[in-house]
């Protein structure tokens, strides 16, 4: 049965209130829910073309050409939205300190 206007406004606004309230709790739910499949899929099959096409440089004897497919690969997955996942070690030492707020007894 399909959801009226007043419905589906309120429903908007709490998803919307819920993303703001738990950010990681939202992407979370977007994944799993399936909205962001489409991105995941095509993150999959220009993984699976840039390995057929590397391993077939290779057998080639081609690994100058490999190694620019490489680039080529991960090029395009950034350009899709592919961001690598650091561990919470490496990003803690990536990040900045945040800035200290003045002492009020000083």
């Amino acid at each position: 049965m399909p959801l009226d206007d007043a419905e589906r406004s309120v429903l908007a606004e709490t998803e919307r209130s819920l993303a703001a309230d738990d950010p990681s709790f939202a992407r979370r739910w977007h994944r799993a829910s399936g909205r962001g499949g489409r991105a995941t899929r095509i993150r999959l099959v220009v993984v699976v073309v840039g390995l057929l096409l590397i391993v077939g440089l290779f057998w080639l004897g081609l690994p100058g050409q490999a190694l620019l497919i490489v680039l080529l690969t991960v090029g395009v997955l950034l350009g899709v939205g592919w961001r690598p996942r650091l561990p919470q070690s490496l990003r803690d030492e990536l990040t900045p300190p945040a800035p200290r707020a003045p002492d009020p007894g000083a």
